[in-house]
């Protein structure tokens, strides 16, 4: 598993200083770093030491400080969180567990939370339609290994329970069923022992999603055929 790294609050110099010099960095430009007495303090993103009004000569008080240095992890936050669901759309939870991998403080973590729902970029309802119709149509997979995925990804059980009824009518699980079944009988069609092929048959077609009940009358229909 890739190594997330976190994003840490600077530590903020006790009692704040005057800004002595305020420079763009070299490897970022957008961010610039901030010198108080003679010393750097802290990095901010340009954006924010503009809000701010952040000048040469003028006074922080420590709060000052914090108070942007808090900005400045938010932003980073909020622009990792974009980056991570801009490559494919993430359920709430893996939302939630990416900034618990962040580590940054809680009120940080409710307020960009808050936002991707506000703005849609992050809708459970519409992430577990559109991987159980993609995972029914690219896999073949059968309700109940459609149930297991998206509750892994942390999908509420009433949710993945209606995004897998509206991509799985009864026609679509036949249908399905019936050819993973060609592809199980071509995976055993070495084993000669008839339960054993029966078991690994079911234990196959069990994993893809489909009941043990309908993978047993497929299996026999086509046995009495």
């Amino acid at each position: 598993m890739r190594n997330i790294k976190p994003i840490e609050l600077p530590s903020i110099p006790s009692g704040g200083g005057l800004i002595t010099e305020v420079s763009i960095q070299r490897k970022d430009p957008d961010r610039c770093s901030i010198f108080l007495d003679g010393t750097f303090a802290f990095g901010v993103h340009v954006t924010l030491a503009l809000e701010a009004g952040i000048k040469k000569g003028q006074q922080l008080s420590e709060q000052d400080c914090l108070s942007l240095a808090e900005k400045d992890v938010y932003h980073k936050a909020w622009k990792r969180c974009l980056d991570y669901i801009a490559y494919r759309q993430r359920t709430l939870h893996e939302v939630r567990t990416r900034l618990k991998e962040l580590q940054v403080q809680d009120s940080i973590k409710d307020s960009i939370e808050s936002r991707l729902l506000s703005l849609g970029y992050v809708n459970d309802q519409e992430f577990a339609r559109q991987w159980a119709e993609s995972r029914v149509r690219s896999k073949g997979f059968g309700p109940k290994r459609l149930k297991n995925e998206l509750r892994k990804k942390g999908i509420p059980a009433d949710l993945a329970d209606e995004a897998v009824a509206e991509a799985c009518s009864s026609e679509m699980v036949s249908e399905q069923l019936s050819q993973q079944m060609d592809q199980a009988l071509r995976r055993y069609r070495n084993e000669k022992d008839d339960q054993k092929k029966r078991q690994k048959l079911v234990g196959f077609l069990a994993r893809r999603g489909f009941e043990t009940g309908d993978i047993l009358r497929e299996y026999d229909q086509r046995s009495t055929s």
